[in-house]
């Protein structure tokens, strides 16, 4: 008998088990898409929190709207009397915020709304607003203070309003050419493009109705700031301290009217990303779990292969194996169901994920990003391999000896 030809052990076991070994490796690839997705979920999570809104939104406190009552709170007062006080750079009342839950919307344009098609945000906070959130223009001019006006729906005022405009709906409205200057229909008064922006963030109200990243500036103000949101504008680091002055300062100066806390408008942002942020975190615990059962299975599988070929690795012990061959083999063994699950795993996220509708679509990882997976799934399954490697090991090459049927 020829012990090194006895003694290649990588298929030993696998070759008796081909059914046990085929769910592995599938376990193996549900285990890898999952990693995957929860990969892409947490990247899409980081990236709509990180990424660029065009205000700054690490300045901005916002009051929630106080309620109506028998007086009326007047505007031009109130935010001059905001502007007093310590801190605050600026203070305007507007109908609508970003990330609020409340929402302005209009259809524009000259194409009917069917389907809510073209449906822009409408911000009406006064000449100051896009100033007061840091909208910076791309083209154009800003509102001035000449031009505004208060909000007033039973007016017989048909002239022209100003209009400062996001680049997606100007795009939208005049594809192809520059819109200053040129009219938005659709509105109740007529209204002509004197700026233009890069981006504005909308409410949440606005998500679902209004086109991506359309949203409108008019010159226009509340009349009564009771029923408008107070956007003030601080240093980052004086949030806080301006946050209580305000509070105070309207719970005292309207103690018949519910005052909340001002809101930092970041915080705003990462609440209206539930959904991103709740989808990254069950597709992670799902991988975990997963892999958690992946890496239970592997070792009782190991286990259970160690156990039923023992005879057969006490024979290979007795003919001159080492105890680091038999460990060696059932490592490889491992290996190679792991190797073959990221494989197939691999090859079905590149054909399925594209095909499937949000959230479940994916983008294309980079080969950095699957190596270091399957590397990881790969030490992983060898931390798994370990229990049933030191079993195998432990086998004596006695025990075959034993056997009345044997004759070395």
């Amino acid at each position: 008998m020829d012990i090194r030809s006895l003694c290649r052990l990588p298929l030993l076991l696998l070759c008796r088990h081909r059914g046990l070994a085929t769910l592995l490796v599938l376990e193996v690839a549900v285990g890898f898409l999952l990693l995957y997705l929860a990969w892409q979920a947490q990247a899409n999570w980081q990236r709509a929190r990180t990424a660029p809104s065009g205000i700054e939104e690490t300045s901005l406190l916002v009051v929630p709207p106080m309620g109506r009552a028998a007086t009326v709170v007047d505007v031009p007062a109130l935010t001059q009397a905001l502007r007093a006080l310590p801190g605050v750079d600026a203070a305007i009342a507007t109908n609508q915020v970003p990330y609020a839950r409340n929402s302005w919307n209009a259809a524009v344009g000259d194409r009917p709304p069917i389907g809510r098609d073209r449906i822009a945000s409408v911000y009406m906070g006064g000449a100051g607003l896009p100033a007061t959130l840091g909208l910076r223009l791309s083209a154009g001019r800003g509102l001035l203070d000449s031009e505004e006006q208060v909000m007033a729906p039973g007016s017989p005022d048909d002239s022209a309003l100003p209009a400062v405009i996001t680049r997606a709906l100007a795009e939208d409205l005049y594809p192809g050419r520059s819109a200053l200057g040129l009219p938005v229909s659709g509105l109740h008064r007529p209204v002509r493009i004197v700026g233009i922006v890069e981006q504005a963030p909308l409410p949440l109200g606005s998500r679902g109705h209004a086109t991506p990243g359309a949203a409108i500036f008019l010159p226009l103000r509340p009349g009564d700031a009771s029923w408008a949101h107070l956007l003030i504008r601080t240093a980052p680091e004086q949030r806080e301290a301006v946050a209580r002055r305000v509070h105070d300062f309207l719970a005292a100066r309207y103690p018949e009217r519910p005052v909340a806390a001002p809101l930092r408008m970041d915080g705003m942002r990462l609440d209206t990303l539930h959904a991103e942020r709740r989808w990254g975190w069950t597709t992670l615990a799902c991988a975990a779990g997963w892999w958690l059962l992946t890496l239970l299975s592997l070792g009782v599988a190991g286990h259970l292969w160690v156990q039923q070929s023992a005879l057969r690795i006490s024979l290979h012990r007795a003919v001159g194996a080492t105890a680091r061959q038999i460990r060696f083999a059932v490592r490889w063994e491992h290996f190679l169901i792991t190797l073959a699950g990221v494989g197939l795993g691999a090859i079905a996220a590149r054909e399925l994920f594209h095909r499937l509708p949000a959230p479940w679509t994916t983008e294309p990882a980079s080969p950095w990003w699957l190596a270091g997976a399957a590397l990881t799934i790969m030490a992983v399954a060898q931390v798994a391999a370990t229990w049933p490697a030191r079993r195998a090991a432990g086998v004596s090459p006695e025990r075959v000896t034993r056997k009345p049927w044997v004759r070395l």
